[in-house]
């Protein structure tokens, strides 16, 4: 088997319209299209290595759960940035919550920075030191 990079990475949104505010205005990504369906429309996001972001919008009907992060499951999505520190003083201002402030990991050969989207989802800036 060989697995190829990442084609894309799918969100359920709890608000749409703040959620793409949020990937566009906040984060910087390229909003490429809106496809609706019957019950359900996909916002796409061009992703900077290639792949994209896709954001559902099942309007209204997709229930709200809270999921502590040490559960099974997805745990964050990650994006390889250079200064963290400054992103977080841009995410601060931006009124985003921030989980995890600048933090070195020598072990790990890092500093990263955990932040919370529109919809609950953990997402990393992670800097090589």
């Amino acid at each position: 088997m060989k697995v190829g990079p990442v084609h894309h990475i799918a969100i359920n949104t709890k608000d749409i319209n703040e959620s793409i505010k949020f990937y566009r205005d906040v984060l910087g990504l390229n909003e490429r299209e809106t496809v609706r369906f019957d019950e359900l429309a996909l916002t796409y996001f061009e992703l900077p290595a290639g792949g994209r972001l896709e954001l559902f919008d099942y309007k209204g009907k997709n229930p709200q759960s809270e999921r502590d992060e040490a559960e099974a499951g997805l745990r964050h999505v990650a994006f390889s940035v250079e200064d963290v520190v400054q992103h977080e003083k841009e995410l601060r201002d931006a009124g985003v919550t921030i989980t995890l402030p600048s933090t070195e990991l020598p072990e790990l050969g890092a500093r990263v920075l955990l932040f919370l989207d529109p919809n609950g989802v953990t997402i990393e800036f992670c800097e090589n030191l």
